[in-house]
């Protein structure tokens, strides 16, 4: 059992034998069989039966950095770089986790491996059960417990531009049902990295545990290789007990840098280590690790099935977890950090007498095609102005427009201005169809990165419903952009 004591990882035996060595699982004892002699995984990789990760990995001012495992292939760590070691872990077959600790923040050529992490301690203990003769690992446990509940995901992104704040997506989140605890298999952790689900920092807002197969090229040359820091991919988890709920992510684009803003939703009931969820049920009594890790009001546990990570028999794993508090008031955002280190059972598959594996270069994002975000809409008095946003990166003329209106209501449109030009000015009934329109090509430009306010004025007061209206701008080159409803 590995537990979080404020200031480090505590590694506690379940059979702690005088001269063994690390044994045992969640709950029972096993006999370690010696690994087979002709494990060889690579040349530069040996592991034995206290197989030991190098505690020194300390990369130096003159260590090149290749582009299997680091954004850049001719990047070089600077000699800012001394992480705290990493204590030799010393996991055996039967399952048992060996402590670790990250060596972030540290200064390097890219810029995620110097993002601190100031919400460590939320992470309390990980455990990982196993069948009942001990030594086959089912599933790894992560326990939570903060003055917040655990964010569990971005169910919804916004973008705030000058033309107002727009919702760009929502995206589900596992809710909570029963209080105060409760429990979902399978649990929608809502928007993805790509999709906008991250803190000011780029970090995935869900929990997520990054895996680095040390026996294995990249892993092999480098222990971090599958950090996120790394651009490893984060695995969301297969169950979530006790409490926890969602956020809003802004994306405000009124500032220069942009800037992302991180809302979690209020907190639910109190549950302290109440893990229990669905009671009576399969999942209960959900047992917290002994002694009890330190309680603030909201626990949680995340597990993973061993099973569903393909892991390879004989193998040795570090597992990087990535965790969001429920408050997110502070720069970077309010993340914790933790690894701990796994022996799978069994053989390792026969060793290729030749590499036979290129590293795969990271992949080059596609840059996502402008777009117009049509922002705030105001229906009063005699006036329906729309405001929008120019996203396409190049400069948009309004070449011509169309909209439809409750003629009964509003009679007849009298007037289009784009911000304090008028466009149009011919008394109109409805609909307006293609209108000719007024003003100079220079008047009707709404450059890249600028707002636009579109007015339409009528003789009477207007209906105050949206959905009552349709209507469109055509921009050249970029073509029609729909504002109403």
């Amino acid at each position: 059992l590995v537990q979080f004591n404020g200031t480090n990882y505590v590694t506690s035996f379940f059979d702690n034998i005088p001269g063994g060595i690390f044994e045992g699982a969640s709950f029972a004892d096993c006999d370690v069989p010696t690994p087979t002699p002709t494990f060889t995984p690579t040349p530069t990789f040996t592991p034995t039966a206290t197989f030991t990760p190098t505690a020194t990995f300390t990369p130096t001012a003159t260590s090149t950095a290749t582009a299997t495992f680091t954004p850049t292939a001719t990047s070089t760590a600077t000699a800012t770089f001394t992480p705290t070691p990493t204590p030799t872990p010393t996991s055996t077959v039967c399952g048992a986790l060996g402590s670790c600790t990250p060596p972030y923040p540290f200064v390097s050529s890219s810029p995620r491996t110097n993002v601190a992490f100031n919400e460590s301690e939320v992470l309390r203990a990980f455990k990982v059960s196993t069948t009942s003769d001990g030594c086959t690992p089912l599933q790894l446990q992560m326990f939570y417990n903060d003055e917040h509940a655990m964010t569990l995901g971005v169910r919804q992104t916004q973008v705030k531009t000058c033309a107002g704040t727009t919702v760009t997506g929502n995206y589900p989140v596992s809710p909570m049902v029963n209080h105060p605890a409760d429990h979902v298999d399978n649990p929608m952790t809502g928007a993805t990295e790509a999709q906008g689900g991250v803190d000011p920092s780029g970090r995935p807002m869900p929990p997520e545990v990054f895996i680095t197969d040390l026996d294995t090229f990249p892993g092999s040359s480098n222990p971090l290789a599958g950090d996120w820091q790394y651009g490893g991919t984060g695995i969301p988890p297969n169950q979530v007990f006790g409490t926890w709920k969602a956020a809003v992510s802004t994306l405000d684009q009124t500032v220069t840098p942009n800037v992302i803003t991180v809302t979690p939703d209020a907190d639910p009931v109190v549950n302290n280590w109440n893990l229990d969820g669905v009671c009576p049920g399969p999942d209960c009594p959900d047992p917290v690790p002994t002694p009890t890790p330190t309680n603030q009001g909201y626990g949680a546990e995340c597990r993973w099935n061993i099973s569903s990570l393909n892991l390879t028999p004989g193998h040795h794993y570090r597992f990087y977890f990535i965790v969001h508090d429920g408050d997110q008031n502070k720069t970077g955002g309010d993340s914790g950090q933790a690894c701990v280190f796994l022996t799978m059972p069994g053989s390792p598959p026969p060793a290729s007498p030749t590499p036979t594996a290129s590293p795969t270069p990271t992949a080059t994002p596609t840059a996502t095609p402008g777009t117009f975000i049509v922002g705030t809409k105001t229906l009063s008095s005699k006036s329906v102005t729309v405001s929008v946003f120019n996203g396409t990166g190049a400069s948009q003329v309004l070449t011509t427009l169309s909209i439809s209106w409750p003629q009964a209501t509003n009679h007849n449109l009298t007037k289009i201005t784009l911000g304090t030009t008028t466009i149009y000015n011919t008394s109109t009934a409805s609909p307006l169809t293609n209108a000719v329109l007024l003003g100079t090509t220079a008047q009707r430009t709404i450059a890249a990165g600028s707002c636009g306010t579109v007015t339409f004025t009528f003789t009477s007061n207007v209906d105050t419903n949206a959905n009552d209206y349709t209507g469109s701008l055509h921009f050249n080159p970029y073509g029609d952009v729909t504002i109403l409803p």
